[in-house]
């Protein structure tokens, strides 16, 4: 669809658009199955069982590439249902199979999970424009950060009753099946804009790639490291991180819902203050004496990271010279953030070790001094650019 040509869309449709954000966050409901899966099949190693949880993310890498090249093929909505389909063979499990079965059906599942994390901000950008894109793009971060809670919680529930009841929750993709193919409007195969070079990717997007890659090399150290931090240096017990872990939800979805006004107050530079909001949180964490200071460092986190995900998601949509390739940017975004999340463990561990840094919260510093340095590249960079462009 043809950015001159949008048609407005009510109520039903921004809902059905937002809904499909759901999909993302469905992983979260197996994970406290873990435990129990293991005790179900004490023969499987516990690395076997953690597959359960990590080939998602893996299959994130791969299969959000796969998203773009498919978008070129078919339209957003067909890539949607289909991804929604594999994400529903998650649910399998819940009535048989032994663990290679649901292993092989987690890989099902995270080709899905992997094909419709940049479908979900691609069909808000295919749809919307202007103001209301910024709004959608803030709305739909906000319901990511309550849908993790939430599934998180409903697999703990389930999980109370049997490991495989954990699976049930799967099944909550029916709804949001039949709400795109009834609500969800099919725009078609996106042609490409008469007179627009095939060369169709700018030079923007390769910086949002690195920043993408880094910035999740280095931010889930917040939430990883936080019980260590926690109890190992005596702020707390296990209740006290998961507390500070909830403020941090609470104020990124709280961030989501102000999105659009963050960014209309600082414009360009929204991508690196959001970034910078991040690194000021892992700087006061870095430093906190008490437990009030690190749920203090927390709400600042998730102002930032609530931030941060729409800003970089739509400055990458944004880097194309033809509309026919922003689904495509958006899928080698995200397929950079999971990798850098992929790797996140690996890389923190080489910078501290290589830095001789051994104390609880050497990943925290490592992340506050990367990303502060990288936000006064960031805006110098910008300010130089803003300039250049005046005077020409």
């Amino acid at each position: 669809m043809s950015e001159q040509a949008k048609p407005k869309y009510g109520v039903i449709v921004q809902a059905t658009a937002l809904i499909v954000a759901l999909l993302m966050y469905t992983t979260s409901m197996t994970t406290p199955a873990l435990s129990a899966i293991q005790e179900a099949f004490p023969d499987a190693s516990a690395e076997t069982v953690k597959l359960i949880s990590s080939i998602p993310s893996l299959m994130l890498c791969i299969f959000s590439l796969v998203s773009g090249w498919l978008t070129t093929k078919l339209s957003i909505k067909k890539c949607i249902i289909i991804a929604s389909i594999l994400i529903l063979v998650g649910v399998l499990p819940a009535f048989t199979g032994d663990m290679t079965f649901i292993i092989f059906t987690r890989v099902v599942f995270g080709a899905g999970y992997g094909l419709i994390f940049p479908l979900a901000s691609a069909v808000i950008t295919d749809l919307f424009e202007g103001a209301k894109k910024d709004t959608m793009m803030g709305w739909k971060s906000a319901i990511g950060a309550l849908a993790g809670v939430v599934f998180q919680t409903l697999g703990g529930v389930l999980t109370a009753y049997s490991w495989r009841y954990a699976f049930l929750g799967f099944l909550l993709v029916i709804p949001i099946l039949v709400m795109v193919l009834i609500f969800l409007p099919d725009t078609g195969v996106q042609s490409k804009t008469a007179g627009k070079k095939e060369g169709t990717f700018t030079k923007g997007l390769v910086v949002c790639v690195i920043v993408g890659f880094l910035l999740n090399a280095v931010q889930f150290s917040f939430m990883q490291d936080m019980s260590f931090v926690v109890t190992g240096d005596g702020l707390g017990g296990a209740l006290d991180a998961a507390n500070v872990l909830s403020t941090f939800t609470a104020l990124s979805f709280v961030a989501g819902l102000i999105y659009v006004l963050f960014a209309k107050a600082f414009k360009r530079f929204t991508p690196v203050v959001a970034i910078l909001l991040v690194g000021i949180a892992f700087a006061i964490a870095t430093v906190a004496p008490s437990l009030p200071v690190l749920f203090a460092a927390a709400a600042i986190f998730g102002l930032g990271f609530g931030f941060t995900n729409p800003a970089l998601t739509l400055k990458a949509a944004s880097c194309v010279t033809n509309p026919s390739k922003t689904p495509m940017a958006i899928s080698i975004y995200v397929c950079a953030t999971g990798v850098g999340q992929f790797l996140s463990a690996y890389i923190l561990t080489f910078v501290t070790g290589t830095l001789g840094l051994n104390m609880t919260r050497a990943d925290w510093q490592v992340a506050s001094v990367a990303i502060i340095v990288g936000c006064v590249i960031g805006f110098v960079a910008l300010a130089v650019t803003g300039k250049k462009k005046a005077e020409a």
